[in-house]
């Protein structure tokens, strides 16, 4: 955690932030893993009392997303 607060303590780190994540070529395994990482910054954002707003979202064709876009406030 203190590793964390370090890192976090520039000028600019209070401000808040987009977060866009884009499925790379691979099909559904990409698309699959843009998902796994959606789910994984947004779980760490809320457990550290981030307020997390998905703005957008585009599901891939079988699984996972395509891409999304995140604001994530705190």
């Amino acid at each position: 955690a203190r590793q964390v607060e370090t890192l976090l303590s520039g000028e600019a780190d209070a401000n808040d932030t987009y977060l866009e994540i884009h499925a790379g070529a691979g099909g559904t395994e990409s698309q699959d893993w843009a998902s796994m990482l959606l789910r994984m910054y947004t779980r760490w954002a809320e457990r550290r009392r981030f307020k997390v707003e998905v703005l957008e979202v585009h599901d891939g064709e079988e699984a996972g997303i395509k891409s999304a876009t995140v604001l994530i406030k705190g």
